[in-house]
């Protein structure tokens, strides 16, 4: 009888244990039910993704960037960086955004962080404002830089200048963006080099 009380504890705790205990890699988060390693093909058409415009880099074409716009309940757009000439369209960088003033931004993004830090094991964080290195007015983003492993996860809150605003057509918004270290890798070192 002892030891099966003993055996029931055991597996009990062994249970609530795992349950308790966060994800550690990029592979891990979800926006939208998309993760990094994907296929995009498991969410969208192939031939939608091909007929989308492509953002090329200056310095090399190892990936690109393709943005879609959406009607989901969260985001009204979508990101991606795929690598050029993978046929599964493989998910190496994603990001939803949604326009909202920067205020209510700001108050969705501490709700966001702290759900990521609850679920996701964080190794470091970097808070700070961006200007923009001045070339957008008065513009800046408070952003949020969150290293889990094997990649990192970026939230902001956009508050274009007005007259940015306005001439551009741009509006503030909160973006939420999941990066593979290798993406990063490449961003940093042979992107714009």
């Amino acid at each position: 009888m002892f030891v099966m009380k003993r055996l029931l504890l055991i597996l009990i705790l062994t249970f609530s244990l795992q349950s308790l205990s966060k994800a550690d890699d990029i592979k891990d988060f979800e926006i939208e039910g998309m993760s990094i390693g994907d296929s995009l093909l498991d969410f969208y058409d192939e031939e939608k993704i091909k007929n989308l415009e492509k953002i090329d880099y200056p310095n090399s074409d190892k990936f690109y960037g393709i943005w879609l716009n959406t009607s989901t309940d969260k985001y009204d757009s979508y990101g991606f960086s795929l690598k050029k000439n993978d046929n599964k369209f493989t998910i190496y960088q994603l990001k939803g955004s949604v326009r909202m003033n920067f205020d209510k931004c700001m108050n969705i993004k501490k709700d966001i962080k702290k759900e990521i830090q609850e679920s996701l094991q964080i190794s470091s964080e970097q808070n700070y404002k961006s200007d923009y290195q001045n070339n957008l007015g008065e513009s800046y983003s408070e952003v949020t830089d969150l290293v889990v492993e094997n990649g990192s996860i970026r939230i902001w809150c956009e508050n274009f200048d007005k007259n940015f605003e306005k001439s551009k057509y741009w509006t503030e918004a909160l973006n939420v963006d999941a990066s593979s270290e290798e993406y990063l890798n490449w961003l940093d070192n042979e992107a714009y080099k």
